[in-house]
């Protein structure tokens, strides 16, 4: 199944004050049509952030990337040109599509500005902001769209290739998976690729690049799933009617997730200094008017309105900055669910204590409870958000370190 992600370009939306109904009308389309919808996203119409919005999913790997909105004449309507700066290829025929369909309908279509266009492996699809616009335009598309991304995900009507696995976790980031990184190092003949060429391959499919066909790139995906994260890199040749090619292929362990939960001054802070750590960093925060594009920059996971949404999991830490914040507990019971590695909130326990107590009602047991580190970080009398963060890294380094001095110790 392929996923897709529903982005809303909308003020009104973003700051709260207009029901998204475009995007529930698309995400209901999409849903009929078999394709899985990992999250909802919004943004307000700012070029930069809804630019760096589609960045983002791109990078992630998500195969169809739905926006509504900012597609008409007025002074904020800037979602074709955010989009036109991410794409690399327009697929005109697609835009043309939806607008003849809307034409039938009402001449207000040929004000319609959309854009279709791919970037590796992901189509992004511009489509009107009103919930009826919305719905016929990608109506239209049915007919071709299934064709569509199996042709971006390198299945062409000649090849052989099984299909690829859509089964990463939803909205997961795919730095936060294990990967397997395909390299060209030699051909014979003139196979359809060049020595250096590469293939990126998590979670059972590919995210980034190709090795020059479909068929190569099938091999890889079959090879990538015989090795684990441990594995040694291994070395193989793959047949062409035109010549071989020879591919090294590298597994490299997952990222750590950290999940900062609040877009506070000092979630900024940490997300960046996370990145710097080497940790795949997500931002949840359901108040989506607070979050801001510098806190979008430094999410390289992404942004997520709720824990549930970010697969948290084993080799995750979670940090929740703002204990005032609505849905306390919800985000540090699913982190407690998902088993992992480490949970902190900011604040005393004085502060933290009502939250902690609604886990509590919730049947989490005093150990789990325990679990929960408050507040969070080593005393080195931090004032400034900087600084706080700061603290809160050096007791995430700490936690990771004392683990692996148990796991050492072993006979």
């Amino acid at each position: 199944m392929q996923r897709a992600v529903v982005v809303t370009v909308s003020d009104g939306v973003a700051h709260g004050v207009r029901e998204d109904g475009s995007g529930d009308a698309v995400q209901l389309l999409l849903s009929e049509q078999g394709i899985e919808v990992a999250s909802r996203r919004v943004t307000p119409d700012e070029l930069s952030e809804i630019e760096a919005l589609l960045r983002e999913l791109v990078g992630a790997g998500i195969e169809l990337v739905v926006t509504t909105g900012g597609t008409g004449l007025g002074p904020r309507d800037v979602t074709p040109e955010a989009t036109k700066r991410v794409i690399e290829r327009e697929a005109p025929g697609l835009a043309e599509l939806m607008r003849s369909a809307g034409l039938q309908k009402t001449p207000h279509a040929a004000l319609a500005r959309g854009l279709v266009g791919t970037s590796g492996r992901t189509l992004i699809v511009n489509l009107p902001g009103s919930p009826k616009g919305a719905s016929e335009s990608l109506e239209a598309l049915f007919g071709v769209l299934p064709h569509a991304l199996q042709l971006l995900a390198g299945h062409t009507e000649h090849s052989k290739a099984p299909p690829v696995s859509a089964s990463a976790p939803n909205g997961a980031s795919a730095a936060s998976e294990n990967r397997v990184v395909a390299t060209v190092v030699d051909a014979d003949g003139e196979p359809p690729c060049r020595v250096g060429q590469r293939l990126v391959i998590s979670g059972g499919r590919a995210i980034e690049g190709t090795l020059g066909c479909s068929e190569f790139d099938a091999a890889a995906l079959k090879d990538a799933a015989e090795m684990g994260a441990g594995a040694e890199p291994v070395k193989r040749t793959y047949e062409h009617e035109l010549g071989r090619a020879h591919v090294f292929l590298e597994p490299t362990a997952a990222a750590p997730k950290l999940a900062v939960v609040g877009a506070t001054p000092v979630a900024l802070e940490l997300l960046r200094i996370g990145a710097a750590l080497g940790y795949a960093c997500f931002l949840i925060e359901p108040r989506a008017e607070r979050v801001t594009a510098e806190h979008r920059a430094a999410a390289s996971g992404g942004v997520f309105g709720s824990a549930a949404e970010a697969s948290l999991d084993q080799n995750s830490d979670l940090v929740h900055t703002d204990h005032d914040s609505p849905g306390v507990a919800d985000a540090l019971g699913a982190a407690l669910e998902a088993g992992v590695f480490s949970i902190g909130i900011m604040g005393s326990r004085r502060h933290t204590a009502p939250h902690l107590s609604q886990l509590s009602g919730r049947g989490f047991s005093a150990s789990d409870i325990e679990r929960i580190e408050s507040p969070a970080g080593l005393d080195i009398g931090a004032r400034s958000p900087g600084e706080i963060a700061v603290s809160i890294a050096a007791g995430l380094i700490a936690g990771r370190r004392r683990n692996e001095n148990r796991a050492g110790s072993g006979p």
